[in-house]
């Protein structure tokens, strides 16, 4: 799960968004995410919708052993 203020990574064909830098401030209920994006050495504020944003955690989540499941 990405918790508010995480580190993030943003997918915006609109913006040409490619695994830009961010961080998450919210999820807004009318369909948009408020992020705070890093561009050129500098943080902007931006809503994005939804519908055209793809967000990633920007670490990838601890590897957990397989549970052994008797069959």
């Amino acid at each position: 799960m990405i918790e508010r203020e995480a580190a993030i990574k943003v997918y915006n064909e609109a913006l040409g968004a490619k695994a830009a830098k961010g961080k998450l401030v919210r999820v807004a209920s009318e369909g948009f995410f408020e992020v705070t994006l890093e561009i050129s050495g500098k943080n902007y504020t931006c809503f994005l919708p939804i519908g055209a944003t793809a967000i990633l955690a920007a670490e990838p989540e601890p590897d957990i052993a397989p549970l052994d499941v008797e069959r």
